[in-house]
């Protein structure tokens, strides 16, 4: 065992394909490791039996990277999708998104990977049809090295790294590219008990978190992989990891930013919250634009706590993301 996963697998030779070279921009400042995926929301019906879905996309990750493109980063993706029409679809939302997928891959035969969500105001009703999926098949070489040295954050969720062990190698060995290259590494604790178990979960998280240096848990999630319930004891328990900037997700409740000068307090923004699906992405994505915009991460909280506000005030996780416009006028 490496840190909670399996020991790092090799590339499965002739099975990827790259994507096109038209989107080829990198070097970016925001790049992204994970898992996208196919959405499904189910919308309020009628009361008959069966629910309607409207299709959209998702991956934590993958939302994360909107969220900056929208406040004007500029931002790229490794990762792997299948040669399906989500895989197709993905393709489509990132390059009118501006997102990079030079080095996302195609494999002819997993499949993309696809989950269902019941839309709630607070809570998080996820439903997953993954296993086997591309992305789960990605791994320590598949990573284009150049790229991630180039880039200023890279960008990482513990969730990718429940997916397989394959991607949770790939995790790690891509955060040791980039600390040996001077590239920020920002991590997002994701804790979904349905992929492992707590236990493994902690140690993998556990492990990673001393090459974190931006730390994006969210309350709910810290409490349960800490065994801690006081803000200020969750704070420390990821600064003393080696976090130089923790911002502690809360919800409605806005957030707890620790970076070093003592806790800060991120008031909530006004919303009229529908869908919490994508909330703490879209906060991450454009914390991470507006913190290498102006260097200052109160700012960059204050900021991206209005986007996550828009966010819960829509449906889905990437349509209701606002863009920078959509909020200027509150800064």
């Amino acid at each position: 065992m490496r840190s909670g996963c399996m020991e790092r697998s090799q590339k499965t030779g002739g099975f990827w394909r790259s994507a096109n070279q038209e989107m080829n921009k990198l070097p970016v400042d925001i790049l992204a490791l994970g898992e996208p995926l196919a959405e499904f929301v189910e919308k309020p019906g009628d009361g008959g039996s069966a629910p309607l879905y409207q299709q959209g996309f998702g991956g934590d990750t993958s939302n994360a990277l909107v969220a900056a493109a929208r406040q004007g980063a500029s931002v790229g993706y490794l990762s792997a999708v299948g040669d399906d029409p989500f895989g197709r679809g993905l393709r489509r939302l990132w390059t009118k998104e501006g997102v990079d997928h030079t080095h996302v891959q195609t494999h002819p035969d997993a499949p993309t990977g696809v989950y269902f969500v019941r839309p709630d105001t607070s809570g998080r009703q996820f439903w997953y049809a993954r296993r086997g999926s591309a992305a789960s098949l990605y791994g320590p070489g598949d990573l284009p090295e150049e790229v991630i040295a180039a880039a200023r954050i890279l960008h990482v969720s513990a969730l990718s790294q429940a997916i397989s062990p394959s991607m949770c190698a790939a995790v790690i060995r891509a955060a040791e590219i980039a600390r040996a290259n001077g590239t920020l590494v920002s991590y997002d604790t994701n804790l979904r008990l349905n992929l492992w178990s707590l236990e493994q979960a902690r140690a993998t998280i556990g492990a990673f978190l001393p090459l974190a240096v931006i730390v994006l848990p969210s309350d709910d999630e810290a409490e349960t992989l800490t065994g801690l319930a006081d803000t200020a004891a969750l704070l420390q328990y990821f600064r003393a990891k080696g976090a130089k900037i923790v911002v502690l997700k809360r919800g409605a409740e806005g957030a707890i930013l620790d970076h070093g000068e003592g806790p800060v307090a991120i008031a909530p923004a006004a919303s009229t919250p529908v869908d919490s699906t994508g909330a703490g992405d879209s906060f991450a994505g454009a914390f991470l634009a507006y913190y290498l915009e102006t260097g200052d991460p109160v700012i960059a909280a204050r900021r991206a706590a209005l986007v996550a506000a828009k966010t819960v005030s829509g449906f889905g996780a990437i349509t209701p993301i606002p863009r920078r416009s959509d909020i200027e006028g509150q800064f």
